[in-house]
């Protein structure tokens, strides 16, 4: 609808024109009335119409001098003025300021609406061409800035000035890049919400002359004029978050480095893209920005952690039901495994393998678990459906944190309760007091004396006792002697016979062979 403001002295006059058509079947709404020229002055700054329609003889301010004053405030206000018979001749004078018509009272209904057929016809050819010459613009806008981000601009010299023409001649430049990620590998994005992220980009920049949004090579970005300060990357996020949340789409958001000319612009795009490439590993939260991946480089560089003691300690940690130093651990795998060079990929399937082999243990040691099996394994291949090693952590947490709910077992016992079960149940692995040391958070010094003052043997000795006793079973049982000794957790099987003999006093073969004759 085209807005209206109809001024004139006289009430009547004024509400008469309001009611004497129809106007928005005209394609106009009157949107107030004004009793005099100052008044119409000040509500044309409130309205801001495009059709003033006003009286010649008004008090104080008259049509034609308010004629001149809107004029100069718009060059582009229609106007029509309303006159006697006797001020016709005055009322020609208002064709210096460039208005539509004139009307004679009382107004004519139907040349009223010829004025008003002539006028929208006149403003919807203006708004088209608007329209065209904006869209033309930021598509020469937008193309100019993709050469400017590939690095194809050949005419170096020629940069500036047309950088010039398009109001891109900046003093520093920055690249926002942002990056929709799909729920599912190959899904197609939604594109309401892509077209939604790029209003609300140029909602926060282009609206307030930051910067201008861009999409290339299926990004969607903004080139900063100024560059976004630490103290506004946060707040940044929480907004782009706030409007994605809406189509339920996760997002990477990177800013590459601050750069002064129009040929660094693709260094600074180019940084970005490396960054949202790393935002399954830095990712959390926040703009990705070079600090946080030297950060993320250094904590790797930190952490010398094996991946697999941490897999070893992983479950005794589970089975204690020691939270706090599972979920530790599961942080330190996926450093461990970052600081190895793994990708996204590789790491995700090497803690798919991590959990699916935990939950087998599992199952053989509690088949209490078995009733959720099925429900277990789905709940895991969810990994593979993150965006961020973070969500890695707390996916398999959340995993393993009900596993240990359903054994039950978390913080019930006392620490050499809990150790004497590990050892009875896990007696063939490769069980060693430094490794159990970490899971109750003792000094290995310190928890094989307090083993020792409650038991009344060593924890290798009683190691031993345990694996001898159920190698005496399974030599019973026919099976062969390095099959047993394998069996029992001992690679060597010479150290086996000498353990053996120690606690039996004779040799495996000696003893398999006594028992196959009782």
């Amino acid at each position: 609808m085209i807005k209206v403001l109809i001024v004139d002295d006289e009430p009547k006059q004024r509400e008469g024109l309001r009611a004497v058509i129809d106007w928005p079947s005209y394609g106009f709404t009157v949107m107030d009335t004004a009793a005099n020229g100052n008044e119409a002055l000040d509500k044309y700054k409130t309205i801001r119409p495009e059709l003033v329609i006003a009286d010649i003889r008004m008090p104080g301010m008259d049509g034609l001098q308010l004629a001149g004053q809107l004029r100069a405030l718009d060059e582009r206000l229609h106007m029509l003025i309303l006159s006697g018979y006797a001020d016709f001749d005055y009322a020609k004078k208002a064709m210096a300021h460039r208005v539509d018509g004139y009307l004679m009272k009382p107004v004519d209904e139907d040349e009223l609406i010829d004025y008003l057929t002539k006028i929208k016809e006149q403003i919807d050819r203006d708004r088209a061409a608007e329209r065209w010459q904006r869209a033309t613009s930021e598509w020469s806008r937008e193309t100019f800035i993709r050469t400017l981000l590939n690095g194809t601009a050949e005419d170096r010299s020629g940069l500036e000035r047309e950088a010039e023409q398009l109001g891109l001649l900046w003093s520093s430049y920055q690249v926002l890049l942002l990056t929709l990620l799909p729920k599912e590998e190959g899904e197609e994005l939604d594109i309401d919400a892509q077209k939604g992220l790029q209003r609300l980009l140029a909602e926060m920049f282009e609206q307030s002359g930051r910067g201008f949004v861009f999409s290339n090579q299926a990004k969607i970005g903004v080139l900063l004029k100024e560059p976004i300060l630490s103290v506004e990357k946060d707040e940044v996020y929480r907004e782009l978050q706030r409007e994605l949340q809406r189509w339920d789409i996760e997002f990477s958001a990177s800013l590459g480095p601050k750069v002064h000319t129009l040929g660094e612009i693709a260094e600074s795009y180019g940084a970005a893209r490396s960054l949202s490439r790393k935002h399954f590993f830095i990712g959390n939260g926040q703009l990705l920005c070079p600090e946080l991946e030297k950060a993320l480089e250094q904590a790797a560089a930190d952490d010398h952690k094996n991946a697999e003691l941490c897999k070893e300690q992983l479950y005794y940690a589970l089975e204690v039901g020691n939270k706090e130093t599972m979920l530790q651990l599961l942080r330190q795998t996926g450093q461990s495994l970052i600081a190895q060079g793994l990708n996204e990929g590789e790491l995700k399937r090497r803690f798919v393998e991590l959990l699916t082999s935990t939950l087998g243990k599992g199952l053989k040691q509690s088949p209490q678990l078995q009733s959720r099996s099925e429900e277990y394994a789905d709940y895991i291949a969810e990994i593979y459906k993150v965006h961020t090693v973070k969500g890695v952590y707390e996916k398999a947490g959340h995993f393993l944190e009900q596993m240990m709910n359903q054994l039950g077992e978390g913080g019930n016992h006392r620490e050499v309760k809990m150790m004497l079960d590990l050892i009875h149940r896990n007696f063939s692995d490769n069980l060693k007091l430094e490794t159990l040391s970490g899971i109750f958070n003792y000094n290995s010094a310190y928890l094989g004396k307090l083993f020792k003052n409650v038991t009344g043997e060593y924890f290798n000795t009683y190691l031993d006792k345990v694996r001898i006793e159920n190698a005496k079973t399974l030599l019973e049982e026919g099976m062969k002697v390095y099959q047993v000794a394998e069996k029992v957790g001992y690679t060597n099987v010479d150290y086996f016979h000498t353990k053996f003999r120690k606690y039996v006093g004779t040799s495996p073969s000696a003893y398999r062979k006594t028992a196959s004759h009782a």
